[in-house]
């Protein structure tokens, strides 16, 4: 397949965020180099007016693809010819200096006297475009009765608000429909140990194909969880509230307070919804709540984490019996703590060195540490 640089423009804002001609456009060029046998290398995009004869200094993208379709000798592809330019000037400019570039909707062998042609409809047509939006703004203010809005009634506050939702409602559903294909393309991926696949790792693949978000940047699983919602392809989960969420993860907790905030969720059931990132911080308060309560963290300051309940154990046994052995302190701990005997023992020098008092004789020495091997009396 031969190499080509993919070219991609709408006029407005409006339209760079609702992508809905970025992604059509992406579209008609990707099934053009389908048939054509054209592999699209790199993909380059503008949100600028198609008029003016200084194209290149107003739209750097295009200026960028023009220099790597130059470099690769490679074509540059774009859906239609005004969106590469609507002025005749610059398409002339482009062919006397043979630039290569492919207009899928004209096909491939388009001879330059049919390229004339279109690019003067091309410039026609937005001359024409403009005169009918500066009419139909003209027509709107004055069926609209525009005032003050100090000066308007609430009944028309009401109307008009009203009607921005609805055009709010439209336009999402619209954007939706636009990456539909792509979405369902997402979300009929495997996923891990035979699930459906996330949210995140559906964005992860959007992110890969180097398709842009419909507001141009990056996917992420909220916004294309939001997509898939409206578009129905899966069902919105009931939101919970944090205060339930507490009270069945803190209970979870109390009763495993070595489990991992993976095994607290999966604990939870299906009835309980909730993301990894809200369960690790649902998670972390209790893990915190418990800390705060314990003279020894407070004072030594261990980090917050699965195993702050087991240093705080360790740390009341060690309070009531000093010279207790890692060993015993495992035996103590029982299975709801599991731990190893180097990390008690590393705990157990911990609380000797921030509460015994000790010469520095005894500071230099350290902590007498049993073998948990050996046997000894007492």
């Amino acid at each position: 397949m031969k190499d080509a640089i993919g070219y991609l423009r709408v006029s407005t804002r409006e339209q760079h965020r609702s992508g809905l001609g970025l992604a059509a456009q992406r579209h008609d060029i990707e099934m053009f180099g389908a048939r054509e046998e054209f592999s699209i290398r790199s993909w380059y995009q503008d949100v600028q007016t198609g008029a003016g004869k200084d194209a290149l200094l107003m739209r750097p993208g295009l200026a960028v693809a023009l220099k790597e379709a130059r470099a690769r000798r490679a074509p540059l592809i774009v859906s239609k010819l005004d969106r590469l330019s609507r002025n005749v000037h610059f398409i002339s400019g482009l062919m006397e200096h043979k630039v290569h570039f492919i207009v899928a909707a004209l096909g491939r062998d388009c001879d330059d006297f049919t390229l004339h042609i279109y690019a003067s409809l091309a410039e026609a047509e937005r001359k024409m475009i403009s005169e009918r939006i500066k009419a139909a703004l003209a027509r709107s203010k004055k069926k609209l009765g525009l005032r003050h809005p100090t000066k308007s009634s609430a009944a028309f506050r009401r109307r008009l608000r009203a009607r921005a939702n609805a055009m709010l409602r439209k336009a999402a559903m619209e954007r939706a429909e636009a990456y539909r294909v792509h979405v369902e393309w997402a979300l009929s991926q495997p996923g891990r140990s035979s699930i459906p696949i996330s949210f995140n790792a559906a964005a992860k693949k959007l992110n890969e194909q180097h398709l842009p978000s419909p507001m141009g940047g990056r996917w992420r699983s909220t916004g294309l969880r939001d997509i898939a919602c409206r578009l129905g392809l899966r069902e919105r989960t009931a939101y919970v509230s944090t205060e339930v969420l507490q009270a069945r993860a803190g209970a979870i907790w109390k009763q495993h307070p070595a489990f991992t905030t993976q095994q607290i969720v999966a604990r939870m059931g299906s009835g309980y919804p909730i993301g990894i990132v809200r369960a690790w911080a649902v998670v972390k308060r209790c893990r915190e709540a418990a800390a705060n309560g314990s003279w020894a963290q407070r004072r030594i300051k261990w980090r917050i984490d699965r195993r702050t309940v087991t240093r705080i154990r360790i740390s009341e046994i060690w309070k009531g019996h000093p010279a207790v052995t890692a060993k015993q302190v495992i035996r103590i701990l029982g299975s709801r703590h599991p731990a190893r005997i180097r990390w008690v023992q590393a705990i157990l020098n911990d609380c000797w060195r921030n509460f015994a008092r000790h010469g520095r004789k005894r500071l230099r020495v350290g902590r007498r540490i049993y073998s948990p091997w050996r046997q000894r009396n007492g």
